[in-house]
């Protein structure tokens, strides 16, 4: 089967959500509409040319010089056909919510809490969205670019007092 496949399928099935799309050493990328990503995703997942049936990672890039900064990348697999793509849906950072797709592959549940504690993004119909590496009440999100570098708090403010921890001024 041509490479291209998914893509050209895609493309003519999906046009009107298709914001742009390339291909790259065989890595196919597209990058959709936010308010046609629960479609999509559903038609990626259903159609029978592609199945589409494991959403094997999920993640955000934070480009602070673009209008619209943060990019979410979902990379989709189909186990039965080898096919992956990157599904692309950029933001600015009022709009901060995305639809949840943990009603359509069970994997996207972790990976929308780690996006949404690195970068702030909230997941609509999420079931259980709250921080996953952060304390929960952390402030901030420490993967976008204009996170204060020295925002960590010191070791006494969040009580490392266990044993084996020794103080800068005990060293």
């Amino acid at each position: 089967m041509d490479s291209l496949f998914p893509l050209t399928v895609i493309k003519e099935s999906k046009a009107d959500s298709i914001i742009s799309s390339d291909s790259v050493n065989g890595d196919h990328h597209i990058v959709i509409k936010r308010e046609s990503l629960m479609e999509f995703a559903e038609f990626l997942k259903a159609d029978p040319r592609l199945e589409f049936d494991m959403l094997s990672d999920l993640f955000a890039v934070d480009y602070p010089k673009k209008p619209e900064r943060i990019e979410v990348i979902y990379n989709f697999y189909s186990m039965k056909n080898n096919f992956r793509v990157f599904v692309k849906v950029r933001s600015g950072t009022g709009e901060t919510e995305h639809p949840s797709l943990t009603p359509l592959y069970n994997s996207a549940d972790w990976f929308e809490r780690e996006v949404y504690d690195m970068f702030g993004l909230k997941f609509k119909n999420h079931p259980g969205l709250k921080r996953i590496l952060n304390p929960d009440d952390w402030d901030g999100h420490p993967l976008l670019k204009d996170y204060p570098l020295r925002k960590r708090p010191e070791p006494e403010d969040i009580g490392l007092d266990m044993p084996g921890y020794i103080s800068p001024e005990n060293l």
